[in-house]
């Protein structure tokens, strides 16, 4: 029994070790072209503003862009609870955005990302507006790393 388990275990380790697995943002990887080469539309809220900052945390801040960001944000909320008392809320996000050469305007990526958060409500006013805040912001940070996601698996046939 106890070598059973470690031979699986070993088996696993192995074939994960052999999958050719590389770091999106390694020195030869298709992301190394994007780092410090994106600019991003000024924020024009607050939301925005905690969207373009993680992006500029994924991709670097440029002082001479090749590409240029632009980005949409959409945002719903729900609450959900039973017998007329709303115990959470969703809060859902979309972010349409297209990356285009600065040098020729062409539109090299043009793709749409959505998820969602919750956050508890509170019979206490600023328990539920800081739980909110707090969820938006969580919503932004992953809005922004499905944005990065989608750029870096999809740039190389893009270009």
């Amino acid at each position: 029994m106890w070598l059973s388990k470690h031979l699986i275990l070993i088996l696993i380790l192995a074939s994960v070790t052999g999958c050719s697995f590389k770091p999106a943002f390694m020195s030869n990887g298709v992301a190394k072209e994007l780092r410090g080469n994106i600019e991003f539309d000024i924020p024009a809220d607050r939301n925005t503003y905690k969207l373009i900052s993680k992006l500029e945390e994924n991709f670097n801040r440029s002082n001479s862009p090749t590409y240029k960001l632009g980005v949409s944000l959409a945002q719903s909320s729900k609450g959900l609870g039973g017998f007329g008392n709303i115990s959470r809320y969703n809060l859902m996000g979309t972010a349409s955005f297209n990356l285009r050469s600065i040098e020729t305007g062409e539109i090299l990526l043009e793709d749409e990302v959505s998820t969602f958060t919750s956050y508890s409500a509170s019979s206490q006013t600023l328990a539920t507006e800081t739980a909110a805040r707090a969820a938006q912001e969580r919503l932004m940070r992953a809005l922004a790393n499905k944005i990065t996601s989608s750029i870096i698996m999809n740039f190389n046939f893009k270009k």
